[in-house]
């Protein structure tokens, strides 16, 4: 009897184990202010520097604080204040079958293209409410604004670099190429599409301390004669 219950306690603690071990998606590189992670299982901790960030887990952030991920891909995650955003899924295994799904929960999010979405951009999604956004090497932003704001309510997707397919659950797609923005609104007016290309950037959309880095790995470096 009790060699059979050591067993069952080696099982539990086996099963115990791998459910511990979520997928490794990448790690904090900065954190500014007061943030938060929460995995999959629902346990949370406050997130410092050096973090593993892993599929399932969602980090969230407090008023001006902000938080830089460094996917294993070599692709950036910038998460803003007031914001809360979910790994949804991540492989990175120099195969076709790589992948990398992103959902903005809430807030904004600004997103780099690493070496899946060079290689495999159609594998890349981000989610913001009723949108969807496939990448074509990309540096994107998208934003969700909530009723009560001083900006229009509504799903943003800001294009820095590059270009976007932005498709609604409605059934409406647009491309939106570099420096315009999709934008659908929360509430139609009458004779208002449902998907609107802006040609100006949203005002709210305000670089802080950690953009610099972002600017960093998408410009090109000019070699020194």
């Amino acid at each position: 009897m009790n060699t059979l219950y050591r067993w069952l306690a080696f099982l539990v603690g086996i099963t115990c184990c791998l459910g511990a071990m979520a997928q490794e998606a990448g790690k904090v590189s900065r954190v500014s202010g007061q943030a938060t992670i929460t995995s999959a299982s629902n346990q949370s901790k406050e997130l410092k520097r050096d973090d593993v960030v892993s599929v399932g887990d969602t980090i969230s952030t407090s008023k001006d604080s902000q938080v830089m991920v460094r996917m294993k891909d070599n692709s950036s995650l910038l998460v803003r204040a007031e914001s809360k955003v979910k790994i949804d899924a991540f492989q990175f295994e120099n195969k076709p079958s790589d992948n990398a799904k992103t959902s903005v929960v809430a807030g904004t999010l600004r997103a780099v293209s690493g070496q899946i979405g060079k290689a495999q951009p159609d594998n890349v999604k981000f989610e913001a409410g009723t949108a969807t956004i496939g990448i074509r090497g990309t540096d994107i932003e998208l934003a969700i604004v909530p009723e009560g704001r001083k900006d229009r309510a509504g799903i943003y997707n800001y294009v820095h670099d590059g270009s976007v397919q932005m498709a609604l659950n409605t059934g409406e797609s647009s491309v939106v190429d570099k420096e315009l923005t999709g934008f659908t609104p929360a509430t139609l007016l009458p004779g208002e599409k449902r998907l609107q290309i802006l040609r100006d950037r949203p005002a709210f959309l305000q670089s802080g301390g950690f953009d610099a880095l972002i600017n960093q790995l998408t410009t090109p470096r000019i070699p020194m004669r």
